[in-house]
């Protein structure tokens, strides 16, 4: 049987949608057994929740994206 830190990569790999099936089921049948997984599981999903959250487009000042490309252009050639 693995053991828990075998485990994380998957938790991850589910939570971002990177899992087959079968990994998700392999998860879950582990979880039924492991309330340690169980909690790292909810917070990495409350984790992702909270950075999502605060991820937002904001809308930047106009000009900037030229100045910065401007600036890159001078300081490359």
């Amino acid at each position: 049987m693995a053991k828990c830190s075998d485990y994380i990569a998957l938790i991850h790999d589910v939570i971002d949608n990177q899992s087959s099936p079968a990994q998700e089921v392999y998860l879950r049948r582990h979880l039924k057994l492991c309330l340690k997984c169980v909690d790292k599981l909810n917070l990495e999903q409350e984790l992702k929740k909270a950075i999502q959250h605060k991820m937002t487009n904001k809308e930047v000042p106009a000009g900037l994206a030229e100045s910065i490309r401007s600036k890159i252009e001078k300081s490359t050639f």
